[in-house]
């Protein structure tokens, strides 16, 4: 990067850490840190969740499964989106009217604190698996972006992300999201098509693709092996805390139900433009080009000179949208369902220090990880498996009211998750996911608890 480049990248660094700092004076109690006092309207609701939930994974993953696989690669992107359009139509509303403030709040409500405990230890893993990712993900950003140190960039954005989301919390958070969604929604959804377009045009794009057998088929030459994995998704978003926290953020039940669904059909058009891109980066980079970079390859070879800062700025946006939203998340859980079950005399603002002591820790802590354990892989796989097969039973049963007893709860979530991270840490036997055997695990005991539970008999 040139000097100019350098100057737009450090200027949206701070832009992002006054956004914090001038939010943090609106910080009162824990619910205005968690949850920004449950005022988010449906267009700020809306605009959040978009940009917490592209990140550099689907971003860099959709073009790169597109060249692969032709069309059917943009399942890769779609399957979780549809999954958090089905919580925003059946699960919302019933949330939103309940005041929770947590994932486990939603699971524990009428059971014991080891069940809250057991769920609050699922969530937290795995979104601070995924704040991780994002710390790998910039990393590469200025590895294929600019000269300067991968491992120095990472460090610098990350700390901007603590520092601004450990201050302003929630607040802060949806006020950078919404900075972010727009700078990368210009550069990438706006700007980058339309130099294909008015390039070398959809129609040479299209002369270059046609003849490749299956390419525009939506279920072809992805294999089906692969194709369920990437459906494994879907639940996932079903029940994903990301969602659940801008669902408790609203300012009513319709307000969050209404982002949800607004939310899925943002990136829904976002998702045809990178599946557009993908397209594009098949027919215009050379054959032997690796798909892994085909959405940056390709940001290089469209968009002119001397707006590489402006580029990096946008892949920075999204991996930091992510990551402010994953910290909070597993802070905040922790502080409120597994800390305050032993501090229940605490005040308000102890517990509202507490969580911010706690997102520095766990930030640093997942910046660590992420630059220096060579196994980061298997450690992302643990946190992204564990999630559905430990959780999604439980937080269905408790949303609907089937209750079932606390041993078959906590049994749920245990043998959900523990026996999905065995099987990832012995590399999946067979061939066979792990998240689709420990889904079937957990659904032992659930079931078994669902036909034997009191009310049942009773009737």
């Amino acid at each position: 990067m040139g000097n100019l480049d350098i100057a737009i990248v450090a200027v949206y660094l701070v832009a992002v850490t006054a956004i914090g700092l001038f939010f943090a004076r609106s910080i009162r109690t824990e619910e205005d840190y968690i949850v920004a006092g449950r005022r988010m309207g449906p267009l700020w609701l809306t605009i959040s969740a978009f940009a917490s939930w592209t990140g550099l994974a689907g971003l860099f993953g959709t073009p790169e499964m597109v060249v692969r696989y032709g069309i059917a690669g943009s399942w890769w992107w779609y399957t979780f989106p549809i999954g958090l359009l089905l919580m925003g139509i059946f699960l919302a509303k019933i949330v939103r009217q309940r005041m929770h403030v947590t994932t486990p709040d939603i699971v524990a409500q009428d059971y014991p604190d080891s069940v809250r405990i057991a769920a609050s230890l699922v969530t937290s893993w795995n979104y601070l698996a995924w704040a991780a990712a994002q710390v790998f993900g910039i990393s590469m950003v200025f590895t294929l972006f600019s000269g300067m140190d991968p491992t120095t960039g990472a460090i610098v954005a990350f700390l901007v992300v603590i520092v601004y989301t450990m201050l302003g919390g929630f607040l802060a958070v949806v006020a950078t999201d919404v900075l972010q969604a727009v700078i990368f929604l210009i550069v990438i959804g706006v700007v980058a098509p339309l130099f294909v377009v008015f390039g070398p045009g959809v129609s040479h794009v299209y002369e270059a693709t046609r003849d490749i057998p299956g390419f525009y088929n939506l279920f072809a030459n992805v294999p089906p092996a692969t194709l369920f994995v990437w459906f494994l998704l879907l639940p996932a978003g079903f029940i994903d805390t990301i969602g659940f926290q801008r669902v408790f953020s609203a300012n009513s039940p319709d307000t969050a139900r209404k982002g949800m669904i607004n939310g899925f059909v943002i990136m829904a058009v976002f998702g045809l433009i990178l599946t557009f891109l993908g397209v594009a980066a098949k027919a215009l980079l050379p054959a032997g080009a690796n798909p892994v970079n085909a959405m940056p390859d390709l940001m290089v070879q469209l968009l002119p000179h001397g707006v590489i800062g402006v580029l990096v700025a946008a892949f920075l946006a999204v991996a930091m949208s992510t990551a402010s939203t994953t910290l909070l998340v597993t802070a905040t859980t922790l502080q409120r369902d597994v800390i305050s079950r032993f501090r229940p005399d605490a005040s308000d603002k102890e517990r509202l220090w507490t969580s911010r002591i706690l997102l520095l820790v766990l930030g640093l802590v997942a910046l660590v990880v992420a630059l220096s354990v060579p196994g980061i892989v298997t450690i992302l796989m643990l946190g992204f498996s564990v999630y559905v097969p430990g959780l999604l039973l439980p937080v269905l049963s408790a949303t609907f009211g089937w209750r079932i007893p606390v041993w078959s709860m906590l049994s749920t979530i245990v043998i959900g998750a523990g026996s999905t991270a065995i099987l990832v840490l012995l590399g999946e036997p067979g061939g066979i996911p792990a998240s689709l055997v420990g889904f079937i695990l957990s659904a032992i005991p659930f079931a078994v608890g669902l036909v034997t539970r009191p009310e049942r008999q009773a009737a």
